[in-house]
């Protein structure tokens, strides 16, 4: 995994009459673009038409971040919503970390963003002043005008030349929030219109003047590599043009996609392969070996007293096993990349989460200058960590240095996805629980046993963090345990893997989350009392590497089960199961399920949801993403990925199940009013969908689901 940098460490834009930092330093820019537009930051220009272009500092992938992080910056300003123009940041000087993913966006940038439209109010407000020869305080801004004594009123766009001229405030007053005019009203996507249309640029939509089309032929075992091969036949495929072989495989460079996948059809009936040492890696064995590591050493994640002498002791000892596959991230828009080479440097097109990292390795391949390869970040087809990996950019960049320098479009095909993923891994669970005299817990155990992400993030080095990352969801339990340990059996697998949305915590949540019913159940207990119970009435507490507010906690557990009616009377064949989660102490989220099973077969009719983000930046978007949050969980329910001789055997959404339109079920969404920074909403309501589901299947029909996937959704 890539180091983190530091957000925004501006130190420049080219043309501009000002430019504020991190620390809102005034950096005056000589050139005539001061003379026609306002550039006081990285993130933002005012024309003298008044219209505004704010620069967009994390990557669009369907979240909405190119809607929310402009109405930050728009609300601090006062900006006319509909005279704004957006575009996406590239990595440089002025955007050093436009890395997307961990549900971040938006509180990573909350603050930048504010200072960034309060200073440049500020600016705006002083330039009219001195205009009118008043005092500063006497002016206030509203939609793209500043206002002054006595009817006074210059739009922005009349300010811009004077403006520039001045010094930023260092520390700008940022604007309570009883007088937000933008934020937490629902606000529909940017860049809606553009996608339903068709007029959006995704990656796969890239051309380029002489743009040229491959496709990679790869061992199906990952790692392996080509033997021998007659490109001959891919030649004498129409519209073929030439054959290379790139660190990945084979390349067949033509003039269509089409004609690259078929002259790669062609090529693939000739090559043989070394397939490598990992040819006769399956499942069977690794989950073998991952049982047998439950009783091996382990890293501990988190320790308090002395739980395995208490499970020893306790009068009523509950232990289960629980497993949870490997997953692929089953993007809509496949992996593809378009690159071109040259005396100077190098240039990439694409979808990425991580433009400064895709930079920085395409440069190392080229042995070049970072600055020497410039990234033009497009719309994603999804992400969901996938795109945070560099494997499939720098493929690209071999490809096209290969084909003489491109530009070069490489597309892989669905099977491609699925074969060569960044696979989020399998992993299996022992849960262990001491009860003691009274009925209440005196004792949790949670070992953790499979793959490290961190460890083939990092090409086979051990992270320092590596056992809090593979227990998150698991050391950060929030129950008020007086005995716990929770630790980590690394096993290590030959394939290569990533964070997959909600990372680590899906599967951890999931076992912990089922297995705390299953004590309730054991004790006679009601699963959210049960729940309530354990969390008590504390504030906030250190929990693992994060810090909760327990209340926050409680408060969405007791508003998802007071929406959904938590305990009606349900016809036969019908259960409500519940879970819930503080995601990173950060963003607090409870579900609801309720399904109903009938001969053997699963329908889930409704989740309700209760989130607590903070401060809400948009609405419509926090439903759009709580809703798709929770179709990503259901669908793990029925998709795994399956290892034999090596490969990957499930292959496209036939055997990848994906949840389908006539299963969604009906989602509620109830969010908390809070005046606490804005959290991520990306991942928090994936890790709890999952055991509400399984809890709500065992009320409707006593059978405990501790294996996943429900094959073709049945009980």
């Amino acid at each position: 995994m890539t180091s983190r940098r530091d957000f925004l460490k501006v130190t420049g834009a080219a043309g501009a009459g000002l430019v504020l930092g991190l620390h809102l330093e005034a950096k005056p820019q000589p050139g005539e673009a001061a003379k026609t537009a306002f550039h006081p930051n990285a993130f933002l220009a005012i024309r003298p038409d008044g219209t505004a272009q704010i620069t967009v500092p994390k990557v669009e992938m369907g979240q909405g971040v190119r809607t929310a992080l402009p109405l930050v910056l728009a609300e601090e300003l006062d900006l006319d919503w509909s005279r704004i123009e957006v575009v996406n940041a590239h990595p440089g000087p002025d955007f050093k970390d436009l890395g997307t993913g961990g549900s971040r966006s938006v509180g990573a940038t909350w603050i930048p963003l504010r200072k960034a439209g309060a200073a440049a109010r500020e600016m705006l407000k002083a330039a009219a002043a001195a205009t009118w020869q008043v005092s500063a305080d006497q002016c206030r801004t509203e939609k793209g005008f500043v206002l002054g004594p006595g009817g006074k009123k210059l739009s922005y766009g009349a300010l811009v030349e004077e403006a520039a001229k001045l010094p930023v405030p260092k520390d700008p007053p940022l604007k309570k929030s009883a007088d937000y005019h933008l934020l937490g009203k629902r606000t529909p996507r940017f860049d809606g219109p553009a996608i339903v249309t068709g007029k959006a640029t995704f990656g796969l939509d890239v051309r380029r003047p002489g743009q040229r089309f491959a496709a990679v032929l790869r061992c199906p075992v990952p790692g392996g590599k080509p033997k021998a091969w007659d490109e001959a036949r891919a030649k004498a495929v129409r519209g073929v043009k030439a054959v290379a072989e790139v660190p990945t495989g084979i390349a067949v460079i033509a003039e269509s996609t089409w004609a690259a996948f078929k002259g790669r059809e062609a090529l693939a009936a000739t090559v043989t392969w070394n397939e490598g040492p990992h040819k006769d890696f399956n499942s069977r064995d690794l989950e073998a070996r991952m049982r047998a590591a439950l009783d091996g050493p382990a890293d501990t994640a988190r320790q308090l007293g002395d739980a395995p002498a208490v499970l020893k002791t306790s009068p009523r000892r509950i232990e289960s096993e629980y497993f949870f596959p490997f997953q692929a991230h089953a993007t809509m828009e496949p992996m593809n990349a378009t690159a071109q080479v040259h005396e100077d440097g190098a240039d990439l097109w694409l979808g990425t989460q991580d433009p400064n990292e895709t930079q920085e390795r395409a440069a190392k391949a080229l042995g070049l200058k970072t600055e020497q390869v410039k990234v033009d970040v497009v719309l994603l087809g999804g992400g969901f960590g996938r795109r945070l990996g560099t494997d499939f950019s720098r493929e690209a960049i071999h490809v096209a240095k290969a084909a003489g320098g491109g530009p070069i479009q490489v597309v892989w095909s669905r099977e491609d996805d699925f074969g060569h993923d960044l696979f989020h891994p399998a992993t299996l669970h022992r849960m262990q629980a001491g009860l003691d005299g009274s009925g209440g817990i005196a004792a949790w155990s949670h070992r953790i046993a499979g793959p490290a992400i961190l460890r083939s993030w990092l090409e086979g080095t051990k992270a320092p963090g590596q056992t809090q990352a593979e227990t998150n969801g698991a050391s950060d339990i929030p129950y008020d345990i007086p005995a716990l340990d929770v630790a980590f059996a690394e096993v290590e697998a030959p394939m290569p893997l990533g964070w997959w949305r909600a990372v680590e915590i899906v599967p951890n949540v999931f076992a912990r989350e089922c297995f705390v019913d299953e004590v309730a159940h054991a004790l006679g207990k009601d699963a959210l009392q049960l729940r309530l119970d354990w969390l008590g009435q504390r504030g906030r507490v250190k929990v693992g590497r994060h810090e909760v507010d327990i209340a926050r906690l409680r408060r969405v557990l007791e508003l998802a089960a007071t929406k959904a009616d938590w305990g009606r009377k349900l016809p036969a064949g019908h259960g409500l199961g519940l879970a819930c989660h503080a995601y990173d102490g950060r963003t607090y989220a409870a579900e609801v399920a309720e399904v109903s099973v009938a001969k053997g077969q699963l329908r889930i009719h409704k989740v309700t949801c209760a989130v607590d983000c903070g401060l809400v930046v948009n609405p419509a978007g926090l439903e759009a993403q709580v809703e798709g949050g929770i179709a990503w969980g259901l669908s793990a329910l029925f998709t795994q990925i399956t290892w034999e001789k090596g490969r990957a055997m499930q292959t496209s959404y036939q055997d990848f199940p994906l949840l389908r339109l006539p299963d969604m079920p009906l989602i509620e969404t109830h969010v908390v009013t809070s005046a606490e920074t804005p959290s991520g909403m990306g991942e928090p309501p994936v890790p709890v969908a999952i055991p509400a589901v399984l809890n709500a299947i065992f009320a409707a029909t006593g059978k405990r689901i501790r294996r996943l996937p429900l094959e073709d959704g049945l009980i």
